[in-house]
């Protein structure tokens, strides 16, 4: 029992330090896989929309995708049962030596906590759900000088949840506010990358290999010029503020193969690498890879210059608007 006094923080101590909010939750509601998405325990739902996610395997975190709400196990605790932070922990406490007898070991998906990304091992299959555009979506983008007709040109779409199947289960995961995919279709096969830009657990996942180039298939059969890029934002970006086909690799670090350059320098008249000016780091990788695929196939390398502190094209857009990736980027291609 409760004893008088201020006593939640020392009964919570003591509830936690014989059980975890895994448990809890499995105790509670028969929840024995996380990630999952059920029908709310809160409101009618004949569609599952309510998810649960323990990124640590002890603390456990809803969120309802229909009203938007969030928050800890022991807030759902309060709500569900109409009682106050104190009176559910005297519950729990009266309820603990059978939440101890019965619980099991509750399977949770991994997490590479030093990374703080999901991971995915190569024996998983990943997919998505794609849902409708939203207003901090398209102001999320316009920010880094990127309309939504470019994004769908490029096949970026927002997506609601991440689903991943490993050796026979299903793990679904709530995606964030801001959470996007790239699609990329290469000798006819869709691959696919998952983008949560302020992601703490799980900002890059990706189906694409080495070889997959992001918007090579939206790139016309000739031109005067190409631009090679670090991102498909940053393609994007240059693309729909210079009217310029932009591209990327799917890091800087990597070298294409020698045939696809040969075929892209037959198409097109100029071959740019504009990579990050990294102008704030120790190290400038950026200019560092930049120079090695230039000098690797002959290449013309341009970055931003550091006087415009951004470090590419869509941090330029962002800190100083469409007009100055537009001007940047004639004067850095002028000969």
């Amino acid at each position: 029992m409760i004893a008088g006094g201020s006593p939640t923080v020392e009964s919570l101590s003591n509830i936690l330090s014989q059980t975890t909010e895994v448990e809890l939750l499995y105790y509670y509601l028969g929840i024995s896989k996380l990630p999952i998405l059920i029908n709310s325990p809160l409101r009618p739902d004949t569609k599952p929309s309510f998810g649960f996610t323990s990124p640590d395997g002890l603390k456990v975190y809803y969120r309802d995708f229909a009203t938007g709400e969030s928050g800890g196990l022991f807030n759902l605790f309060m709500e569900l049962w109409k009682l106050s932070f104190k009176e559910v922990l005297i519950k729990i406490a009266q309820d603990l030596p059978n939440i101890v007898a019965s619980t099991k070991s509750i399977h949770v998906s991994e997490y590479d906590k030093n990374r703080k990304s999901f991971n995915h091992r190569s024996d998983s299959t990943l997919k998505f759900k794609i849902r409708d555009w939203k207003s901090h979506d398209l102001e999320y983008w316009e920010g880094y000088g990127i309309s939504k007709p470019w994004l769908e040109f490029g096949n970026v779409y927002p997506i609601s949840h991440i689903f991943v199947y490993k050796e026979g289960q299903e793990y679904i995961l709530p995606a964030d506010k801001y959470a996007y995919v790239y699609i990329e279709h290469k000798d006819n096969q869709p691959s696919f990358k998952i983008y949560q830009p302020f992601s703490q657990i799980c900002k890059w996942r990706s189906q694409h290999d080495h070889s997959v180039w992001d918007l090579w298939a939206q790139l016309p059969l000739t031109g005067d010029n190409l631009i090679i890029t670090s991102s498909r934002k940053d393609a994007l970006c240059v693309w729909e503020n210079t009217l310029i086909p932009s591209c990327s690799l799917q890091a800087e670090s990597y070298l294409p193969k020698e045939q696809v350059i040969s075929e892209l320098k037959k198409r097109f008249k100029n071959l740019y690498i504009l990579y990050d000016n990294d102008y704030d780091k120790l190290k400038n990788y950026g200019r560092i890879y930049g120079q090695k695929i230039a000098d690797a196939f002959g290449l013309i390398q341009i970055e931003i210059p550091e006087g415009m502190s951004s470090k590419d094209p869509s941090d330029l857009a962002k800190n100083h608007g469409r007009l100055a990736v537009k001007e940047t980027i004639f004067n850095l291609i002028k000969h």
